[in-house]
Protein backbone atom coordinates (compact mmCIF):
# COMPACT_ATOMS: atom_id res chain seq x y z
CA UNK A 1 0.00 0.00 0.00
CA UNK A 2 2.87 2.65 1.08
CA UNK A 3 4.72 1.78 -2.47
CA UNK A 4 1.47 2.34 -4.59
CA UNK A 5 0.32 5.77 -2.53
CA UNK A 6 4.63 6.41 -2.97
CA UNK A 7 4.51 5.52 -7.00
CA UNK A 8 0.89 7.54 -7.45
CA UNK A 9 2.68 10.92 -5.53
CA UNK A 10 5.90 10.29 -7.75
CA UNK A 11 3.83 10.38 -10.68
CA UNK A 12 1.37 13.53 -10.71
CA UNK A 13 4.36 15.09 -8.98
CA UNK A 14 6.42 14.33 -12.16
CA UNK A 15 3.10 14.70 -14.72
CA UNK A 16 2.39 18.22 -13.19
CA UNK A 17 6.64 19.56 -13.46
CA UNK A 18 5.63 18.33 -17.11
CA UNK A 19 2.67 20.46 -17.77
CA UNK A 20 4.40 22.89 -15.78
CA UNK A 21 7.26 23.30 -18.66
CA UNK A 22 4.93 23.06 -20.97
CA UNK A 23 3.01 26.20 -19.87
CA UNK A 24 6.25 28.06 -19.12
CA UNK A 25 7.19 26.73 -22.68
CA UNK A 26 4.22 28.87 -24.23
CA UNK A 27 4.75 31.81 -22.23
CA UNK A 28 8.16 32.26 -23.28
CA UNK A 29 7.36 31.73 -27.40
CA UNK A 30 4.28 33.76 -26.91
CA UNK A 31 6.24 37.00 -25.17
CA UNK A 32 9.28 36.29 -27.50
CA UNK A 33 6.94 36.64 -30.84
CA UNK A 34 5.00 39.45 -29.50
CA UNK A 35 8.35 41.73 -28.71
CA UNK A 36 9.91 40.55 -31.91
CA UNK A 37 6.79 41.65 -33.62
CA UNK A 38 6.64 44.84 -32.27
CA UNK A 39 10.36 46.05 -32.33
CA UNK A 40 11.97 47.72 -35.12
CA UNK A 41 14.86 44.84 -36.16
CA UNK A 42 12.43 43.27 -37.55
CA UNK A 43 10.43 43.83 -41.08
CA UNK A 44 7.10 44.15 -41.24
CA UNK A 45 6.51 41.53 -43.38
CA UNK A 46 7.09 39.00 -40.43
CA UNK A 47 4.93 40.39 -38.10
CA UNK A 48 2.24 37.85 -39.34
CA UNK A 49 4.32 35.27 -38.94
CA UNK A 50 4.86 35.97 -35.34
CA UNK A 51 1.01 36.98 -34.20
CA UNK A 52 0.43 33.35 -35.90
CA UNK A 53 3.05 31.84 -34.07
CA UNK A 54 1.85 33.55 -30.40
CA UNK A 55 -1.77 32.07 -31.91
CA UNK A 56 -0.65 28.66 -32.12
CA UNK A 57 1.47 28.57 -28.92
CA UNK A 58 -1.76 29.94 -27.21
CA UNK A 59 -4.41 28.28 -28.72
CA UNK A 60 -2.71 24.49 -28.10
CA UNK A 61 -2.49 26.05 -24.79
CA UNK A 62 -6.12 26.44 -24.66
CA UNK A 63 -7.40 23.21 -26.17
CA UNK A 64 -4.70 20.76 -24.14
CA UNK A 65 -5.10 23.18 -20.96
CA UNK A 66 -1.72 22.92 -19.35
CA UNK A 67 -2.63 24.75 -16.63
CA UNK A 68 -5.61 23.21 -15.47
CA UNK A 69 -3.82 19.71 -16.03
CA UNK A 70 -0.97 20.90 -14.00
CA UNK A 71 -2.79 22.16 -11.25
CA UNK A 72 -5.00 18.71 -11.19
CA UNK A 73 -1.81 17.02 -10.99
CA UNK A 74 -0.81 19.14 -8.09
CA UNK A 75 -4.01 18.64 -5.97
CA UNK A 76 -3.85 14.57 -7.06
CA UNK A 77 0.07 14.44 -5.81
CA UNK A 78 -1.09 15.93 -2.32
CA UNK A 79 -3.57 13.53 -2.01
CA UNK A 80 -1.53 10.45 -2.08
CA UNK A 81 0.83 12.40 -0.29
CA UNK A 82 -1.97 12.53 2.57
CA UNK A 83 -2.83 8.98 1.90
CA UNK A 84 1.15 8.53 3.15
CA UNK A 85 1.19 10.38 5.79
CA UNK A 86 -2.06 8.18 6.78
CA UNK A 87 0.04 5.21 6.24
CA UNK A 88 2.78 5.89 8.06
CA UNK A 89 1.40 7.34 11.40
CA UNK A 90 0.60 4.08 13.24
CA UNK A 91 4.12 2.77 12.43
CA UNK A 92 5.58 0.17 10.45
CA UNK A 93 3.52 -2.79 12.23
CA UNK A 94 1.21 -0.73 14.55
CA UNK A 95 -2.04 -1.16 11.73
CA UNK A 96 -4.83 -2.94 11.71
CA UNK A 97 -7.19 -5.14 9.57
CA UNK A 98 -9.52 -1.97 9.60
CA UNK A 99 -6.89 0.20 8.60
CA UNK A 100 -5.77 -1.39 5.79
CA UNK A 101 -8.92 -1.68 4.37
CA UNK A 102 -9.44 1.98 4.77
CA UNK A 103 -6.36 2.63 3.12
CA UNK A 104 -7.05 0.53 0.18
CA UNK A 105 -10.42 1.92 0.14
CA UNK A 106 -8.89 5.82 -0.60
CA UNK A 107 -6.55 4.18 -2.97
CA UNK A 108 -9.57 3.30 -5.10
CA UNK A 109 -11.24 6.44 -4.48
CA UNK A 110 -8.01 8.56 -5.14
CA UNK A 111 -7.69 6.41 -8.47
CA UNK A 112 -11.52 6.36 -9.70
CA UNK A 113 -11.40 9.94 -10.63
CA UNK A 114 -7.85 10.26 -12.27
CA UNK A 115 -6.94 10.04 -16.09
CA UNK A 116 -5.43 7.20 -17.53
CA UNK A 117 -1.77 7.13 -16.49
CA UNK A 118 0.84 7.25 -19.35
CA UNK A 119 2.92 3.87 -19.28
CA UNK A 120 6.19 5.04 -19.64
CA UNK A 121 6.36 7.66 -16.75
CA UNK A 122 3.86 5.68 -14.59
CA UNK A 123 6.75 2.85 -14.78
CA UNK A 124 9.90 5.17 -14.00
CA UNK A 125 7.84 6.63 -10.74
CA UNK A 126 7.16 2.76 -9.70
CA UNK A 127 10.70 1.78 -10.41
CA UNK A 128 11.85 5.50 -8.40
CA UNK A 129 9.29 4.26 -5.62
CA UNK A 130 10.53 0.67 -5.10
CA UNK A 131 14.48 2.29 -5.06
CA UNK A 132 13.24 4.73 -2.17
CA UNK A 133 12.02 2.11 -0.45
CA UNK A 134 14.47 -0.24 -0.54
CA UNK A 135 13.23 -2.78 -3.30
CA UNK A 136 15.10 -4.77 -5.56
CA UNK A 137 13.06 -3.93 -9.02
CA UNK A 138 14.55 -5.03 -12.45
CA UNK A 139 16.62 -2.38 -14.31
CA UNK A 140 14.39 -0.37 -16.85
CA UNK A 141 16.21 0.09 -20.42
CA UNK A 142 18.05 3.32 -21.08
CA UNK A 143 15.28 4.19 -23.92
CA UNK A 144 12.46 3.65 -21.24
CA UNK A 145 14.44 5.53 -18.71
CA UNK A 146 15.45 8.43 -20.59
CA UNK A 147 12.61 8.57 -23.14
CA UNK A 148 11.21 12.32 -23.07
CA UNK A 149 7.72 12.45 -22.17
CA UNK A 150 5.78 13.74 -25.35
CA UNK A 151 2.08 12.65 -25.70
CA UNK A 152 0.78 12.88 -21.85
CA UNK A 153 -2.93 13.46 -21.71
Amino acid sequence: MRQRALANRIYYQERQRIFEVREGFVKVISILAGTLAFSKFVPPDYIPVFTAVIAVANLGSLVFGFGTKARDSAKRSSEWALLERDIELPGERNFTEDQVAQWASRCNEIEAGEPAAHPGLFERANHRACEAMGSKQGKLSFWRMHRPVIFLH
